[in-house]
């Protein structure tokens, strides 16, 4: 019998980085790693540079090194058909992992996002097809629920619920999968931050992102009158007593990497943090950081000043993390981990800045002062 190979798509993204050491470092099979080519470099190299930085900024010992001769780099582009393999791959049980992704939501960005993760995700399972893959494993986001609110079972999602481009183009490569014929298990991780002891991240999106967007917020207040981020108060719609679904890469790489290896059941598992932080006191401690005053929460947009609506429009993407507050039900995990599932991360203020204050600190050194608006 021919042994099982791995075939990953998005190796040098942040989950898929994370993905492709927990491989290496917990099965002995053969992998192989559709890159492309990028910024001059060639897909070997690139795959290399972000392996050597992950590896390192996960404090992870020379082992995985060792394992390397089991990986092999194909060039390929998901929004290609087959993917853009040319190469020609050998006859093997294969199992393909589908992490590639677009983060983008804005419109301007819609055919983009539908390239990526609508189209990429027929490629690769049209190349999943022709290989005769006996699994499909596809990393979703537990943020298909949409609007849904409470506790949201590990079901399809609705179409009518979704709240951008986003999280449409997610529901829609979902229903791909399901529909392919492919045995299949759909991984929806919450909103990844950095390693739980290490607090590195490969890129900066999610909770990041919305740290970012505070900051620039603050430099734009300042920039048209000095001090008055200092005295601006925003009201910010919120549901206080929700979670916000913050999750660690190396548990969401660990959780489903151990699902696959437990033959895990054809279903939607949810990769989350089953003791996931309060949303009210994380953005506390993300304005805070931002060195922003702490804002207003409101129940809705109706009162919001002309300063509110800017940070709205500049937290689009975020805004749905705040309202229709949900857990994510993780019994599909639980019932085949069961004591080896992630016993969960709790994220207090303190551990929030942990994560967040060298990104902030990164996001600050980068600032190019402007003269402030006459």
């Amino acid at each position: 019998m021919s042994i099982t190979t791995h075939m990953l798509t998005g190796a040098t993204g942040f989950v898929g980085s994370a993905i492709l050491l927990e491989l290496l470092l917990r099965t002995n099979d053969p992998i192989v790693a559709i890159v492309r080519a990028s910024s001059g470099q060639t897909p070997e190299r690139r795959l290399h540079d972000t392996l050597e930085a992950v590896a390192q900024g996960f404090g992870l010992d020379e082992a995985w090194r060792s394992q390397l001769g089991r990986l092999r780099v194909v060039a390929g582009d998901i929004t290609a058909p087959g993917c853009g393999v040319e190469e020609t791959l050998p006859a093997a049980r294969w199992v393909v992992w589908h992490a590639a992704a677009s983060l983008q939501y804005q419109d301007r960005h819609r055919e983009q996002i539908e390239r990526t993760n609508i189209e990429g995700t027929r490629n690769t399972l049209a190349l999943a097809s022709a290989l005769g893959a006996e699994l499909f494993h596809h990393v979703s986001t537990a943020y298909v629920a949409g609007r849904r609110i409470g506790l949201v079972a590990p079901v399809p999602g609705d179409l009518t619920l979704v709240n951008n481009h986003y999280e449409r183009s997610k529901v829609i490569g979902e229903q791909l999968v399901m529909a392919s014929g492919h045995r299949y298990r759909i991984f929806r991780p919450g909103i990844v931050i950095g390693h739980s002891r290490t607090k590195y991240a490969l890129n900066y999106n999610g909770m990041y992102g919305f740290l970012r967007g505070l900051i620039k917020f603050r430099d734009v207040l300042d920039r048209t009158q000095p001090g008055l981020s200092t005295r601006t108060v925003v009201q910010m719609r919120c549901d206080e007593v929700g979670e916000l679904g913050l999750v660690t890469v190396d548990e969401v790489a660990r959780e489903v990497v151990l699902l696959a290896q437990r033959d895990a059941p054809v279903g939607i598992y949810h990769i989350t943090n089953p003791t996931a932080p309060n949303v009210a006191e994380t953005i506390h401690t993300l304005f805070d950081l931002a060195r922003l005053p702490r804002p207003t929460f409101v129940n809705d947009e109706a009162g919001y000043s002309t300063l509110d609506r800017k940070l709205s429009e500049r937290l689009e993407f975020y805004r749905s993390y705040l309202v229709n507050p949900k857990q994510f039900c993780r019994a599909s995990v639980q019932d085949v981990l069961g004591e080896e599932s992630s016993p969960g991360l709790a994220l207090p203020p303190e551990q929030i800045l942990h994560f967040s204050r060298g990104y902030a600190a990164q996001v600050e050194a980068e600032r190019v002062d402007v003269p402030v608006s006459r």
